[in-house]
Order: structure tokens, then C-alpha cells, then sequence
């Protein structure tokens, strides 16, 4: 018996990488607006609270905090929330694809959380985190089309109309 990659099984067509790719651009777009809306808005706040133009060092650190390391946990809520409500981000919507379980249904909650931080969370790390995002997110250049973060949550990537 030939050991080679199991055979897509029929159903919806399932998104390539190029597409998959540009949805998750879309995403960082609309996640990094949101990021810096949340930004502007909190400084505006402490200063309305405080009457002070500038922080402490303590307050500056937890910003920078923030900032640099906060990225995949606001990826990780965007991806879950959207995922189990609509089974697509904005940038899969805009692209038309989705993400649905292997059998073709709606995420459950697990796999919506599981799928959301196993590609989000590690981008909590500058630089290295994205860099593991990216490579597990190449194995859907294989003729499955599955990045491990589909294999780990059994979830497939397809177009949400013929």
C-alpha cells in the first residue's frame, strides 16, 4: 500500500495559502487600527484622569509591556471571538473563505480557542513568535491545504460560496 499524503476529501474547495495569507493580512491591518485606536484612547483617558501629559516610569513599562508582548493575546481574542461566532475574521469574510470543522459544521468553542491560540499566542513573542506562525502555517502549501493549527483543532479552511 502507497504511503503518500492522504487525498482531500471532497466538499467545499478548500482556500489556498495565497488567499489564506492575504485574509490574515487584512486581519493584522484591522487588529493593528484597533491597537493603536486602544492606544490613543487610553492616553487620552489618563490624562483626562490624572490631569498629567506624562507618565511614570512604572506606567511607561507596563505600556511598553503591553505593547511589544500583547499582540498575539489581542490576535488570540479577535480570532477566537470572530471563529465561533461567524466562523471567519473580517479578512477571511472580505476574501471569502471561512473556517469550518473537518465534517463540514460549525467551530465548537474548543476548536475556535484551540485553533485561535495555537497560531496567535506564540506571536506574543516579538519576532520569534511570528516567525513560528509562519512556518507552522506553511505546511498549507501541501495539497491538503491544512496549516498545523487546522490538524491540531481538526478545522479546514474553505471558500464560504461556490
Amino acid at each position: 500500500m502507497p504511503h503518500g499524503p492522504e487525498p482531500v476529501p471532497a466538499g467545499p474547495e478548500r482556500a489556498s495559502f495565497g488567499r489564506r495569507l492575504a485574509a490574515r493580512f487584512i486581519d493584522y491591518i484591522l487588529a493593528a487600527i484597533a491597537a493603536t485606536a486602544f492606544f490613543i484612547l487610553m492616553a487620552v483617558v489618563m490624562v483626562a484622569l490624572t490631569g498629567a501629559t506624562e507618565s511614570s516610569d512604572a506606567e511607561g513599562t507596563v505600556w511598553a509591556l503591553l505593547f511589544f508582548f500583547g499582540w498575539g493575546v489581542l490576535l488570540f481574542f479577535y480570532d477566537w471571538l470572530f471563529l465561533v461566532t461567524w466562523g471567519a475574521t473580517l479578512g477571511k469574510m472580505m476574501l471569502g473563505i471561512k473556517v469550518t470543522r473537518a465534517d463540514g459544521g460549525r467551530l465548537t468553542q474548543g476548536q475556535a480557542v484551540g485553533r485561535s491560540a495555537f497560531f496567535c499566542l506564540p506571536q506574543s513573542l516579538p519576532c520569534l513568535g511570528h516567525v513560528l506562525s509562519l512556518m507552522e502555517s506553511m505546511a498549507a502549501l501541501g495539497e491538503d491545504r491544512l496549516a498545523l493549527h487546522d490538524r491540531v483543532s481538526k478545522t479546514v479552511v474553505v471558500h464560504s460560496h461556490p
